[in-house]
């Protein structure tokens, strides 16, 4: 099937609209209170109102910064396929964080400052998880990439996020062959999702 693709970062149907038609994997709604692309609870239901028909990409929310009783709320509430939680968090507790690592609901956001030794520390209990760049403040779309090298490697799936664009994302598949990639920045005009970009980097991802 080639790497997985995840959107991240969507804030209308249209664009969702998009990415079904695409067939993009994965689609990531963000809460994080720090992110210029932060949707609200009042936004979702028209977000994912067509979540049940057929094609419709899995859907992931992203917390960043979020107090915990939030994150419980709006999962409860909204159910998503996968919830993104970034690793360094510091408003994370161990609680939230088993809570849905347990359920197999959690799609870990480890930032990669050094080359990763130890696989261990990635979650291995979970089918995938993401590797991202760190940017103090940010729990993601950052738009700025990491050494690859870093985790040339890695063995276990992975989704390389930091940085992808339509112009790079060959090369980073060639070097790392990750099990997919996630995209939030890279597919942007002015701050805002490019369905021309998303549909370069799909048509470059499956060739």
């Amino acid at each position: 099937m080639g790497a997985k693709i995840k959107i991240c970062g969507i804030r209308t149907p249209e664009i969702i609209q998009v990415c079904t038609d695409l067939k993009v994997d994965l689609i990531g709604l963000n809460f994080s209170p720090n992110s210029p692309r932060n949707i609200k609870e009042n936004e979702i239901s028209n977000l994912i109102r067509n979540r049940h028909t057929e094609g419709f990409p899995k859907i992931v929310f992203l917390f960043y910064g979020n107090e915990i009783p939030e994150i419980r709320h709006i999962v409860e509430n909204y159910k998503p396929d996968y919830v993104q939680l970034i690793q360094d968090d510091a408003k994370l507790t161990d609680d939230i964080w088993n809570h849905y690592l347990n359920s197999k609901q959690l799609l870990p956001s480890f930032r990669i400052r050094e080359n990763i030794k130890d696989e261990s520390v990635l979650c291995p209990e979970l089918p995938f998880v993401i590797l991202d760049s760190y940017k103090k403040g940010l729990g993601g779309g950052t738009g700025e990439s990491f050494p690859w090298e870093y985790v040339k490697n890695v063995k276990r799936p992975y989704l390389l996020a930091g940085g992808i664009t339509p112009e790079n994302v060959r090369e980073a598949l060639n070097y790392l062959n990750p099990f997919g990639i996630d995209v939030a920045s890279g597919v942007e005009t002015d701050g805002k999702k490019d369905p021309e970009k998303i549909k370069q980097l799909v048509k470059y991802v499956r060739g």
